[in-house]
């Protein structure tokens, strides 16, 4: 029988400090950024933020100390069910509770407080795709198998991003298929059927870059005139920011804090709107330069090297799993935050994980975090290795 001290001595002696240094000194880029927001555009975040890393701290401790991961496999279904009911809940939730919060829904809003159920579903879809993908042991499945597979990943998937684009929020409906993608990669599915799979999406894609290109006009007034005029202006703004100058006027901005900032950084940074969430790399880039900005991406590599190489190790396949679930959204919305503050991506709400102000999507990230650490505490070594 163990006891709590020998558990917790257990649990001190196989922390990974150098991993949870990495989630600190994010943590300090946050509340340092959000503080030079607070100088130069007298908004208000840092005691919030510090508020919120606390709370989001402790669960990360919680998920890390007492969690059996076994158990969570085994209740993953029940888990993905109530996320996505809290989903849900968003649409037919009355107006006081549900309110619309820039051009779209996704908030409960009780007493001051503000949840956003789609932070909490990227742990749901996780755990219950780890789960399905975990129950094969045939290294080597048919093609009607591996159909069957990538069938039932792409309903449990599709379901939550139906869901959260009648919010609208596309950026979390780009999140949840990363997600997919990248445990598919790491799933018994064979990389040709993977490819077989993903032609179809691709060919779209190159399809509407090259009439994009080649029929700019009609790209803009017939496609993109289908969408919702929220959702259409975003993508005029970045496709064509100097001519859509007010709904390009969030790019712009960020693109010129983020050129002030040269090599070390400028004290004296152009006004970004919402620089506090979703463009605060905009922030990092005006305010610490090149430099800065090059230290922070540094952070996150080694972040994500992390997470891949403890879950890798974990004895068991679905905590391989979570990890390639954890490690694909951190990096897609890594990639997509700073790709939309240089105008390489559209601006889609995500903000950038750790750093941005938020508390749904803060809380959630370090209870992420926190799983990664209890594999870590939690791996079994054998003789010939760990799996």
């Amino acid at each position: 029988m163990v006891t709590s001290m020998q558990k917790l001595q257990t649990y001190l002696e196989k922390f990974d400090y150098i991993y949870f240094s990495l989630i600190i000194l994010l943590g300090l880029v946050s509340l340092v950024s959000l503080y030079q927001v607070q100088l130069l555009q007298g908004e208000y975040f840092v005691l919030q933020q510090v508020v919120w890393y606390v709370i989001g701290l402790g669960g990360c401790f919680i998920v890390s100390y007492f969690l059996d991961l076994d158990i969570l496999k085994r209740l993953s279904l029940f888990v993905y069910l109530f996320f996505l009911l809290l989903l849900v809940g968003i649409l037919i939730a009355p107006a006081n509770i549900s309110k619309e919060i820039n051009n779209a829904y996704g908030w409960y809003t009780i007493g001051g407080f503000s949840f956003q159920p789609a932070e909490s579903m990227k742990i749901g879809l996780i755990l219950y795709l780890a789960q399905v993908i975990s129950k094969g042991t045939d290294s080597s499945p048919t093609l009607k198998e591996e159909m069957l597979l990538v069938g039932k990943l792409t309903v449990i998937t599709f379901i939550p991003v139906a869901v959260v684009m009648q919010f609208p929020d596309f950026g979390n409906a780009m999140v949840y298929l990363a997600i997919y993608g990248a445990m598919l990669l790491v799933s018994r599915v064979r990389i040709k059927t993977i490819l077989l799979i993903f032609s179809v999406p691709l060919t779209i894609i190159l399809t509407l870059t090259i009439t994009y290109f080649v029929a700019t006009d009609f790209f803009l007034d017939r496609i993109l005139g289908m969408l919702p005029s929220y959702q259409a202006s975003r993508f005029y703004g970045w496709l064509q920011p100097e001519k859509y100058t007010i709904s390009g006027y969030q790019l712009n901005q960020s693109i010129m804090a983020i050129g002030s900032g040269n090599v070390s950084g400028y004290e004296h940074m152009p006004h970004v709107p919402y620089a506090y969430s979703d463009l605060i790399f905009a922030v990092i880039g005006g305010v610490f330069g090149f430099v800065g900005t090059s230290i922070v991406l540094l952070f996150y590599f080694m972040l994500i090297y992390k997470i891949v190489m403890i879950s890798q190790r974990y004895h068991d396949s679905f905590g391989t799993l979570i990890g390639a679930g954890i490690a694909g959204f951190l990096t897609f919305q890594i990639f997509q935050n700073v790709g939309m503050s240089i105008g390489l991506m559209p601006v889609t709400g995500l903000g950038l994980p750790l750093i941005s102000y938020g508390g749904s999507a803060l809380v959630i990230t370090l209870a992420s975090l926190g799983l990664i650490l209890n594999m870590r505490v939690n791996t079994m070594t054998f003789m010939f290795g760990n799996k």
